[in-house]
């Protein structure tokens, strides 16, 4: 696993690169386990359980993140 800085407007949090059941790419942003989007954007976050959905919720919140889309872009910074 990969630990980096998880970067949008706003703020920072820790996160790091997983692997999902069935082997998928995800990203772990504090405890919670997202899909790791790279086909629209260069790396998003994708909730796929209502952990998942209540998590991006409080990053959107916190980080004063107004857009509502499914994919949740953001940048890295390696750790």
């Amino acid at each position: 696993m990969d630990d980096f800085m998880l970067l949008v407007p706003g703020g920072q949090v820790p996160a790091r690169f997983v692997t999902l059941d069935g082997g998928a790419p995800g990203v772990e942003v504090e405890g919670v386990t997202f899909a790791h989007e790279t086909a629209e954007v260069p790396h998003g976050l994708v909730a796929h359980t209502a952990e998942a959905h209540r998590k991006l919720d409080d990053l959107r919140r916190r980080f004063h993140v107004t857009s509502e889309a499914s994919v949740f872009p953001f940048d890295i910074q390696e750790a």
